[in-house]
């Protein structure tokens, strides 16, 4: 703090009141208060002006609501000035209002890469975590000739341009996943005839050489998720273990996952690793395993053999599942897991889903003792995960659509609901979106409602797949044509 404006102000005889306490008023003003309070007098400007009132705004009005804050990218607070401190505060808190507005307000939107090839679609779009929130990933298949492209864009530019693309044409392809650590040198790895690792080279001038081998394994699997240098898998043949994979050095299996009670066909449908555990939902099931390599009781070939700590069964199977861990300032500061957020769409005898959506949430099990390990009596998670709301979202017989879900809580979905502005239609989608919270409901804060946010709507039924960056607001939407859109709300 600047001691004279301290010093000042406590001994003014007019405004007696002491620093801290003006402190604890002010962190509890809108931020357009604290602003207009600049304009009071000399004092409070040179009080509004103070980097130690920013940093606590800062805490208080953005970190502990966990709210994200644009073009921050990790960087220390302890070297950032209070002007700095000041703008990522309103930065993040004009972003939190207009993200949750029922209508948002689109600051950007811009249309690229259109291809020239009939037949071509989205199948599969997500933004690069960190890195500067600047980069998104797209695979586009074409029917004929059958090929799958592979593209890194750089959307932070006034038209997002292509600065990666791989092409892949022969042998089998089985998609691609995305390290969630941005730290990591290894930031894609594809399913063909192998598993192939991949880094990209965002300095290479050629789009087509900027895709860098790392690594590979032998062999066809199915690929669910890549956190660091942990590659987990799941066995395509009859049997289907779920592996674990160190792809550091030269890639090995460390460890599988088998669950006994259950068909092992039974497909994975999302996954979360933490440090010592790891959570998987399965078409029916919610299992937690320790993921510590131990000796198996009757010596076999192979990888150590892990089975579930704990297991919860849905009454019914699942269509789609998105999973994602909470960010949480509290769960960080007390070093305790985070609530994790399943959105589920369930399955159904009809040809067509169900036309709701379920948010679940996994809660942290309140006698987990963090830095102890992970086991039958030392569990992170109630393995019943709790109904905390539906969600209306209908989807006509064959019409696409797709849910995308933010570490923040932030989950997007394209479905076909016209009625409340084009009334009953055989084609149309909105792009809707809602902030989840533990507890549900429709709670209101003074940054924005958690009701359902509109964000768009069309007459035709063109959307597939939506990606969604809560720290840079911004959402992307593919087509079936093989057209993305991108919208900025920051």
């Amino acid at each position: 703090m600047d001691e004279i404006t301290i010093g000042s102000w406590d001994h003014s005889p007019s405004l007696p009141i002491p620093l801290d306490i003006l402190f604890d008023i002010i962190q509890h003003l809108p931020i357009q208060s604290v602003l207009a309070l600049r304009q009071a007098s000399k004092g409070f400007y040179a009080i509004t002006r103070l980097r130690s009132l920013w940093a606590l705004l800062l805490r208080t009005l953005v970190h502990e609501r966990n709210i994200p804050i644009p073009s921050f990218d990790g960087k220390s607070l302890d070297f950032l000035s209070a002007l700095e401190l000041e703008r990522l505060t309103r930065c993040a808190l004009a972003l939190r209002s207009n993200w949750t507005n029922p209508d948002p307000d689109a600051k950007r939107e811009v249309d690229f890469y259109k291809p020239v090839e009939p037949d071509s679609r989205i199948i599969f779009m997500e933004f690069l975590p960190g890195r500067g929130n600047r980069w998104l990933i797209s695979v586009t298949m074409n029917a004929q000739p059958r090929k799958y492209v592979i593209q890194c864009w750089d959307v932070a530019v006034l038209q997002p341009v292509c600065i990666a693309e791989l092409t892949h044409m022969e042998g089998p392809y089985g998609g691609i996943v995305i390290n969630d650590d941005p730290s990591s040198p290894a930031i894609i790895v594809m399913q063909s005839a192998l598993t192939e690792i991949l880094t990209i080279d965002f300095e290479e001038d050629d789009p087509e050489s900027a895709f860098v081998p790392l690594s590979a394994i032998d062999g066809i699997r199915e690929i669910h998720l890549l956190s660091g240098s942990t590659l987990v898998t799941r066995r395509a043949e009859k049997g289907g273990e779920v592996s674990i994979w160190d792809i550091s050095d030269q890639p090995c299996e460390k460890i599988q996952l088998v669950n006994p009670s259950l068909l092992q066909n039974d497909s994975c449908q999302a996954m979360h690793l933490c440090d010592d555990y790891m959570v998987i939902v399965r078409q029916k099931t919610v299992e937690l395993y320790s993921t510590i390599p131990r000796p198996n009781i009757i010596a076999t070939p192979g990888a150590p053999i892990s089975y579930p700590l704990a297991q919860h069964t849905f009454q019914w199977l699942t269509e789609t599942v998105n999973m994602s861990k909470q960010v949480s300032w509290h769960a960080a500061r007390s070093h305790h897991p985070s609530p994790i957020n399943i959105v589920i769409r369930f399955g159904s005898v009809y040809p067509w889903p169900v036309n709701m959506l379920h948010h679940f949430v996994l809660n942290p099990n309140p006698a987990y003792v963090p830095g102890r390990e992970t086991s039958l009596y030392n569990l992170p998670y109630l393995m019943q995960p709790t109904p905390v709301q539906t969600i209306g979202s209908p989807v006509r017989l064959f019409a696409p659509s797709s849910v995308a879900l933010g570490r923040y809580g932030t989950v997007l979905w394209i479905d076909s609901h016209t009625e409340d502005w084009a009334g009953p239609s055989d084609c149309g989608q909105r792009l809707a979106g809602r902030i989840l919270t533990a507890t549900g409901g429709f709670s209101t804060s003074p940054y924005g409602s958690h009701d359902t946010m509109i964000f768009r709507v069309r007459d035709d039924d063109l959307w597939n797949k939506v990606a969604v960056d809560e720290e840079s607001g911004r959402i992307a939407v593919g087509y079936v044509n093989g057209s993305i859109t991108l919208f900025e709300y920051s």
